[in-house]
């Protein structure tokens, strides 16, 4: 779908969503934030089924037999969009600090986020590098930045 299509969509939604009752509004949020969390996560590798990452975001409770960091990634997942929602009400235009407060959550407990890393990141099972540091770099740098997110 192309961007007139989704603006399209949003305002046929802004037109009747006061009609909504409110409680069916938020059920609706909820669900779109549970599966959003979900399928996110699962394309980067999360095991977690959708009704796991709704136990965790909803009940606060971890799934046994599946790694902390599957539990982080999702919990981290839901506080960065909660992030991302606030700055949009907000008005907020886009900026690099932004975009580092955003890799911060989504690493909380994980890694070390919201900093540039310097080095290529690859999947060595597959030989491939999925990060041109160097040439990042070299374009942050130019640009005034020092390094990779």
């Amino acid at each position: 779908m192309d961007i007139s299509g989704l603006l399209e969509k949003k305002k046929r939604y802004e037109a009747v969503k006061d009609s909504i009752p409110e409680a069916t509004r938020i059920s609706l949020e909820n669900a779109f934030e549970v599966e959003y969390t979900h399928h996110s996560t699962a394309i980067e590798g999360n095991t977690l089924t959708l009704m796991e990452t709704k136990v965790v975001l909803e009940d606060g409770i971890a799934i046994g037999g599946k790694s902390l960091r599957e539990i982080y990634e999702v919990v981290n997942h839901n506080k960065a969009y909660q992030y991302v929602k606030e700055c949009i009400g907000k008005g907020l235009a886009l900026e690099e600090n932004m975009v580092k407060d955003i890799h911060a959550l989504l690493m909380e407990n994980i890694l070390t986020g919201g900093i540039y890393r310097r080095e290529d990141v690859g999947d060595q099972r597959r030989g491939h590098t999925l990060s041109l540091c160097e040439y990042i770099l070299f374009r942050t740098e130019t640009a005034g930045h020092h390094g990779c997110l």
